[in-house]
């Protein structure tokens, strides 16, 4: 059975795993260093460590060089990892990259978030080799990943994770027996920005679609889309547009305009939206049980930024 090593660093590090395990000798993983002492094991650790396999955490270029160049792997997979590989390293084996994005366009980071936000019906799901130009090299296999106006970016995650258990091992088992050659890269590279916390600030100007889009788009186990309530920052979790919402020709975005069981309608650029589950004080609620009357608005962050 061919060795490997897989650098997990994010969402995708166990289902990788679990798909590669099927077929491979796993050797390592590398994941984050733990910030603060912090002990807690991440999900992929666990797994890793039930089943015998060397974990590193790292993010020092030069260590993983160290464990590819002293473990000989047939290849190693990149499951997200937060640094640029040299190709000095990438030259000891053969480096597979697993990206979300519709190569050559959609390179750079965030990009689930990102088609959520913009509305995109698809997504792609990209296994290609890993060169010192980022998201540039051949591409042996493009999954596309339906998105629906339900999905979150947990579900569309869950839809990717399923494929890479269920298919990555073989994939990659294809690629080193030369069943799967690499195809070029064609058209015009387009990238996605890396997205902050701060970008996740709700402007309610903004149509309801648009809100709804960047709620579902940095929802958990992202850091969520906010807005701010009697100078508080209130974190939104879910929300949802009312099928049948009252028009009003003199509106105030952002202004609480209906006070339900299971939220609260919020007055946006075009119509109204329904936010429900929140964060408020450092505390998991429910909207209706902070926001109590219609005489509120919820306001922008330049008169309240911390």
């Amino acid at each position: 059975m061919d060795s490997i090593g897989l650098l997990a660093y994010g969402e995708m590090g166990l289902p990788a795993l679990k798909g590669l395990k099927k077929k491979f000798d796993v050797l390592w993983i590398v994941t984050p260093p733990k910030d603060d002492g912090a002990s807690s094991l991440l999900p992929v650790e666990i797994f890793s460590r039930k089943n015998g396999i060397k974990i590193y955490q790292t993010n020092n270029n030069k260590e993983i060089n160290d464990v590819v160049k002293k473990s000989k792997p047939k290849a190693v997979i990149i499951a997200t990892y937060n640094k640029t590989i040299p190709a000095e390293t990438l030259k000891l084996s053969k480096f597979i990259n697993i990206h979300h994005g519709d190569l050559p366009r959609w390179r750079g980071r965030a990009n689930i978030n990102w088609a959520i936000i913009l509305g995109r019906k698809e997504i792609g799901l990209a296994i290609h080799q890993a060169v010192a130009q980022f998201d540039d090299g051949p591409v042996y296999k493009m999954h596309l990943i339906p998105i629906t106006e339900k999905d979150t970016v947990a579900t569309v995650y869950n839809k990717v994770n399923k494929i890479l258990e269920n298919q990555l091992g073989g994939t990659v088992k294809k690629i080193l027996s030369g069943e799967l050659k690499g195809v070029k890269q064609i058209g015009q590279a387009t990238y996605c920005c890396t997205r902050l916390p701060q970008d996740g600030l709700i402007d309610w100007q903004k149509t309801s679609l648009e809100i709804d889009r960047l709620i579902r788009a940095v929802t958990k186990p992202y850091p969520g889309a906010f807005t701010f309530f009697e100078g508080k920052r209130m974190i939104v979790w879910t929300g949802k547009i009312p099928k049948n919402p009252r028009i009003f020709e003199g509106r105030i975005p952002g202004r609480v305009v209906g006070l339900y069981p299971d939220g609260v309608e919020v007055l946006s650029g075009d119509s109204s939206i329904i936010i429900k589950n929140i964060n408020y004080e450092n505390q998991e609620k429910n909207a209706r049980d902070v926001i109590k009357s219609v005489k509120k608005t919820l306001d922008f962050p330049w008169r309240h930024w911390d």
